[in-house]
């Protein structure tokens, strides 16, 4: 089952378990709602659906919304980090650093760009104001298409390039993917995988993953 038709069915689920048991458990309704409206931004490649600004922040229409999802993912991030034994930065080269979303001290080093791939998440202040700070907001689990993504990898400043999502994992993996294929240092997918892999083992592309960095490498067609 791909990740959209799991956010849907979950939603479905959560919706009529809502409305049933009435009461505070109306809550998990609108949490399903959320899921609901997520799984079907994944179908139509609708990234921006949780109105993440340029700037790392939402919009509070955003906050009222998407409440119960934010809630739940924030819930989640702290409790995975909780329990993580990867490093929260993982060094690819000297040009090249891959992670987690960060807590504003967690930050080590400078950088020209920092790349926050995050759609539902606000970027901490101290670390969104830097002037490198960069947002291109991917859904949980999803792809951009490679048009957009060979934008924003090429829109990146010279110098050294810290790249998050939540996990540091999906795509995350896949944007660095395509920077180490972009600038010549990996010579195909797997061998940027194995580059990203040796300092990051947790890295994962899915199939959307997968088929977009194909696209943005030649190796399949549209």
């Amino acid at each position: 089952m791909s990740y959209r038709h799991l956010l849907i069915l979950s939603g479905i689920v959560l919706i009529a378990f809502g409305a049933t048991e009435g009461g505070w458990l109306l809550m998990a309704a609108w949490l399903g709602v959320d899921f609901l409206i997520v799984g079907f931004a994944h179908g139509r490649g609708a990234h921006g659906v949780l109105g993440k600004r340029a700037d790392g922040t939402l919009p509070w229409w955003s906050w009222v919304i998407f409440l119960p999802l934010v809630s739940y993912t924030t819930s989640v991030w702290y409790l995975l980090r909780l329990f993580e034994r990867e490093r929260a930065q993982s060094v690819v080269n000297d040009r090249l650093v891959i992670g987690r979303r960060l807590l504003a001290s967690e930050l080590e080093g400078e950088f020209e760009n920092i790349v926050d791939l995050t759609a539902e998440f606000p970027e901490p202040r101290a670390i969104r104001v830097r002037s490198g700070y960069r947002c291109f907001p991917i859904l949980d689990g999803g792809a951009p298409s490679q048009e957009a993504l060979r934008s924003a990898v090429r829109g990146l400043r010279p110098g050294r390039t810290f790249i998050h999502c939540a996990q540091g994992h999906g795509r995350t993996g896949l944007f660095a993917l395509a920077v180490l294929l972009d600038s010549g240092v990996a010579r195909s997918i797997e061998d940027g995988l194995d580059m990203l892999r040796a300092v990051r083992p947790g890295i994962r592309l899915n199939r959307e993953q997968h088929r977009c960095i194909q696209l943005y490498n030649g190796a399949v067609k549209p």
